[in-house]
């Protein structure tokens, strides 16, 4: 779903007129084909496609404001938190903090800085670890609230539809998350929240130092 960057933005996104026709001619004919399907002998269990697409982008807000949450309450400054890929679209200051808003909502980052050596290592991990685990905890609230018998069967309630695919997208989008991998950026290698749980113990003092003088 999303990527958190320690301090790397993402890939950039469609740029020329040739990339940009390709994006807008497979979102064309992906949305029509959705729309046709959905419509063919319509069932309201059809409806978990579209709440899936919809819960996928409010999940991918969730899942980076859980790291600059963590961030900020650990103690560090957040440097930017940006949502989706591609050309910056809308933009705003919240306790000072800058937001960005991108023109494909697929994934995104935040920069978080250190303010301190104080046991930086595991306030990155819990950094990373917040992402996927605000989903995790979304999910388990459905869970508590609702009851797991009634999340796992079938029903024609649009409402409960709608709940059901967010939790889909939630623990789907979680555990791509914690997958461990890397990925290279328009600056260099990015980190998955798994591979940086796992990476961020090997980070020396001198980084987090480097980091923190870069205010």
């Amino acid at each position: 779903m999303s990527e958190f960057e320690s301090g790397e933005p993402p890939d950039r996104g469609p740029k020329t007129k040739n990339e940009w026709g390709i994006l807008v001619i497979v979102s064309f004919f992906f949305g029509l084909f959705l729309v046709l399907e959905i419509a063919r002998e319509f069932t309201v269990a059809k409806l978990s496609i579209p709440f899936f697409l919809v819960s996928w982008v409010v999940l991918l807000i969730v899942h980076e404001c859980g790291h600059a949450l963590a961030a900020w309450m650990l103690g560090w400054r957040i440097r930017l938190v940006s949502i989706g890929t591609g050309k910056v679209r809308f933009a705003l200051h919240l306790r000072d903090v800058p937001i960005e808003f991108r023109t494909i909502p697929l994934s995104g980052f935040v920069q978080p800085q250190p303010t301190d050596l104080v046991a930086p290592r595991t306030k990155q991990f819990v950094i990373y670890a917040a992402g996927p685990g605000i989903e995790l905890i979304a999910v388990g609230l459905a869970v508590w609230w609702f009851g797991a018998a009634e999340l796992l069967q079938r029903t024609p309630d649009a409402g409960m539809i709608a709940v059901q695919s967010y939790c889909v997208a939630a623990i789907l989008g979680a555990g791509m998350n914690l997958i461990p991998f890397s990925h290279r950026t328009a600056e260099g290698t990015g980190w998955s929240d798994g591979l940086g749980m796992l990476l961020c113990w090997r980070i020396p003092d001198e980084v987090f130092q480097r980091r923190i003088d870069e205010a």
